[in-house]
């Protein structure tokens, strides 16, 4: 019915171009059972077939037009899957663009807070050694010192003993010249008592003196020496320290 429709259709067109504009004495009648009357008493075969090949030409379009459709269809239902995975694509990428960036930022944070406790760890080591060798210096110095008042009282012990024997000696040699003649022993004792005192007295303060001396300069070098050593020790835990933190940074 629709070849039958388009065939009657084009058949009146192609009437109309040929037959041009209708006369006083002829009417025409445009309805359906007029046109195919007409064309059943005018039309050959070979304009049949004209008319078959202008439907088919018309029919082809049409198919191709809806193939255009679909195939338009499909071609952006294509480019939308396209998109659609190529936005899946893109969020993915970025979802692990940020969950590197992420995992980067954590370690970088954990580094740092390592290196943080590390120093701390670092500094208190330090401190607590720093603690332990000024206790032990303290110690050594008290030790020095006990050592050196026992040497001057020692030393003040021998004088005192040494007065004390001068002293027993005086009192025998008085006893001994108590027997001469009173002012002759006076005067003698005098004199002995006074060039003993002078010689005690000079040998007393000439070895006060040397002793201390020599205390003195023992003490100075063994300060100088262990202030050296510290000082030494410290500058290379200074330099352990900077060290680590330079690498830590």
């Amino acid at each position: 019915m629709m070849r039958r429709a388009i065939t009657v259709g084009v058949a009146a067109a192609w009437l109309i171009s040929v037959s041009g504009q209708p006369s006083n004495s002829q009417s025409v009648d445009w309805t359906t059972g007029t046109v195919e009357t007409e064309l059943t008493a005018t039309l050959s075969g070979e304009r049949y077939a004209e008319i078959d090949a202008l439907i088919a030409v018309i029919e082809a379009q049409r198919t191709a037009a809806i193939f255009a459709r679909a195939r338009n269809a499909e071609i952006e239902a294509s480019i939308a899957a396209v998109e659609a995975e190529r936005a899946a694509q893109f969020a993915r990428q970025r979802n692990a663009e940020i969950d590197a960036s992420i995992a980067a930022v954590t370690a970088e944070r954990a580094a740092a807070q390592f290196a943080r406790e590390r120093n701390l760890e670092i500094d208190a080591s330090i401190a607590a050694v720093t603690t332990e060798r000024a206790a032990q210096f303290a110690r050594e110095r008290n030790a020095e010192i006990e050592a050196s008042i026992a040497a001057v009282e020692a030393q003040r012990a021998a004088a005192q003993f040494a007065r004390e024997r001068n002293a027993e000696i005086e009192a025998s040699i008085a006893a001994v010249e108590a027997e001469r003649a009173a002012r002759f022993a006076e005067q003698r004792n005098a004199e002995i008592d006074a060039s003993i005192a002078t010689v005690v007295a000079e040998r007393a303060a000439r070895f006060a003196e040397e002793r201390n001396a020599e205390i003195d300069a023992a003490i100075a070098a063994v300060e100088a020496e262990r202030a050296a050593q510290l000082a030494q020790q410290r500058n290379v835990e200074i330099d352990a320290v900077a060290a680590v933190a330079y690498l830590h940074k």
